[in-house]
């Protein structure tokens, strides 16, 4: 396992305006053919942490466990992944594009880049010190010249659009951001790809999963890890998914039903959802509103709202305006999800609020008010008791971290 970063070390996320993903293979041996894969592919829940555990064993990965993880023609099978109950809406699907599809092999390889400060110039920093897995895979990084706060990486399966302003439009465009801000990363898409290719371990890795190793590959195998982030099911999870099955008779549900069932009791008995969490899930969804924007199983509509947020500074923030150039965006940013929101303090996009109470205090009373406002936002006229029972339901979002290796790396 690798040390926890120190938050106050690294500087956060930004977001620069970079839309072009250069594609040089640097420094390769020339490709081989990627193995012979099956026309069935493996079904798969996401949250199994077969996906996410890396290959068995401690310690660097050396060239020979590679070698024997690649040689497994199953590794390289495409998957035909699945989102857990508490994830799917309706007929809505995990969001998968048919040219990079997830296999166990894009996977681990994703993962390992997750966890390397190599693809950082200097080896100063990696992914994980802005998305920290025990800090809902967010964290904060003091910084006078960053001026978001970084988004969680779980669930990013049912988004398309990427950071708070929405400027990369899928998670194989998002990597080259803090690759190339000089606040994070600060190097080249070749320069990033050379230095991964001139290690041995990841050289034939990508070989043998891509045909080649370039910066276009490295985008690839991380945006099939953070596909596999999905959250843990939550208190409230568990009370909802139980509700389902109110009015019905054990003896009348089917045998994947009533397995499905003893789960989810099982999970309600470790995971209580309390009476107050109950009444501000009430509040929540009802005479708050809150799930208007903040809205499905991932708590958010993946859309962007001005909620007046920026709009006190000078110059006000622009937000989704910086991309679209629609004066109805000016000030927009994107609906955040409130899964384990306890973890991921501070709030909003500039992270000018260090509690939750704070941000339930600032909402109740209508936020900044100014013209371009969204209308939803409002002064709500909220009780102690209605902010402490809001406050309890959001506590009840938390969940255990996603299992995964956070070491073994090739060397």
């Amino acid at each position: 396992m690798r040390p926890a970063p120190q938050p106050a070390a690294w500087p956060k996320v930004a977001h620069a305006a970079c839309w072009m993903i250069v594609c040089l293979c640097v420094g390769c041996r020339p490709s081989a053919p990627p193995p012979t894969v099956s026309v069935k592919p493996s079904v798969v829940t996401l949250g199994d942490a077969e996906l996410t555990a890396g290959l068995p064993g401690a310690g660097p990965l050396t060239n020979a466990e590679l070698q024997a993880w690649l040689a497994d023609a199953s590794n390289h099978q495409p998957l035909d992944v699945r989102l857990p109950l508490h994830l799917r809406d309706g007929d809505a699907g995990p969001l998968v594009p048919a040219d990079n599809p997830l296999s166990r092999a894009k996977i681990e390889l994703g993962r390992q880049l997750f966890f390397d400060r190599r693809l950082s110039h200097n080896n100063r920093m990696m992914c994980a010190d802005c998305h920290y897995p025990a800090k809902g895979f967010t964290m904060y990084l003091e910084n006078p010249a960053i001026t978001r706060d970084p988004l969680p990486s779980v669930n990013r399966i049912l988004s398309t659009r990427q950071f708070w302003d929405g400027h990369a439009a899928s998670l194989e465009t998002q990597p080259l951001t803090p690759i190339a801000n000089p606040h994070e990363m600060n190097t080249t898409p070749d320069a990033a790809a050379a230095r991964i290719a001139a290690v041995e371990g990841y050289r034939v890795q990508f070989e043998a999963i891509f045909g080649r190793c370039d910066f276009s590959a490295i985008c690839a195998a991380l945006a099939c890890f953070q596909r596999a982030l999905v959250s843990e099911p939550t208190a409230w999870d568990y009370a909802r998914l139980l509700r389902s099955y109110e009015g019905r008779d054990d003896a009348e549900l089917s045998s994947a039903e009533r397995q499905t069932l003893a789960q989810l009791r099982e999970g309600a008995a470790k995971h209580p959802f309390s009476a107050a969490a109950q009444r501000g899930e009430d509040l929540f969804f009802g005479k708050l509103a809150c799930g208007q924007c903040h809205a499905g199983p991932n708590l958010t509509d993946e859309q962007f709202h001005n909620v007046g947020v920026g709009a006190d500074r000078d110059p006000p923030q622009p937000g989704r305006y910086a991309v679209t150039h629609d004066e109805q965006d000016r000030g927009a940013f994107k609906t955040p999800t409130l899964r384990n929101v306890t973890l991921t303090e501070p709030y909003m996009h500039d992270g000018r609020f260090a509690r939750l109470d704070q941000v339930i205090d600032w909402f109740d009373a209508g936020g900044h008010p100014h013209a371009q406002q969204s209308p939803q936002i409002g002064a709500l006229g909220m009780t102690p008791r209605e902010k402490a029972d809001l406050l309890a339901f959001l506590q009840s979002l938390a969940s255990a971290p996603p299992s995964l290796e956070e070491g073994r790396l090739p060397q």
